[in-house]
């Protein structure tokens, strides 16, 4: 018994200091302290809340992390992996993002006004009541994500791949629709005053009428 207990203890600890998991552990902090990581091993690192506001990240690795309520204000993010990520109520506003990678990620919440994303991927992301007001979205990936009661005001979504995406109760006043797939979408629940549709027409959709006198 006393045996199996100490190889099972000795088990335990092998995982614990493995090389991985240190270098993980060490990236985080790199990352915490100076805002900075570039090709960093985070996958599934916690960092909730943290304080990342004008962070450079390039090439990182932050699968299935933990950063709800993180904050990434004005951050540049290059080519960063945050599938399955938690994002929930993340402070993305005025990011700069290329190639960023959201899928079946949770932003609920999140505030990503003014961001630059620029081929991102949020396929079956979770979107739900973020805050893409003002925000670059261009040739953008939304394929079956759930966009209900997202704002995306202002927003452009040239070329943006909407395929079956949820935009139940979504705002898109004067936002650019210009060549979207929008295959599959309901849109009958969806604020589109003024807004730039695939075809070049304008939508007026959702327009409150002027009353009569």
């Amino acid at each position: 018994m006393k045996l199996s207990m100490l190889t099972t203890a000795l088990a335990m600890t092998a995982i614990a200091t493995s090389p991985a998991l240190a270098q993980n552990a060490e990236h985080l902090k790199i990352l915490v302290e100076t805002r900075e990581c570039q090709r960093c091993e985070l996958a599934g690192a916690s960092a909730p809340n943290a304080n990342l506001r004008g962070a450079f990240l390039d090439v990182t690795d932050l699968r299935r992390s933990v950063m709800n309520g993180v904050d990434l204000v004005g951050a540049t993010l290059f080519y960063v992996d945050f599938r399955n990520a938690n994002l929930m109520g993340a402070d993305l506003r005025n990011t700069y993002a290329i190639n960023g990678d959201f899928i079946r990620a949770n932003l609920m919440g999140a505030n990503g006004r003014n961001s630059r994303w620029k081929f991102a991927d949020f396929t079956e992301a979770d979107l739900r009541r973020t805050n893409l007001v003002d925000a670059e979205l261009v040739y953008a990936k939304f394929v079956r994500a759930d966009l209900r009661d997202a704002s995306l005001r202002y927003a452009s979504l040239y070329r943006a791949d909407l395929r079956n995406a949820d935009l139940r109760g979504a705002d898109l006043y004067r936002a650019d629709l210009t060549e979207a797939d929008l295959t599959g979408v309901d849109l009958s629940q969806t604020n589109l005053c003024r807004a730039i549709m695939p075809d070049g027409q304008i939508s007026f959709q959702g327009c409150l009428l002027p009353r009569s006198r």
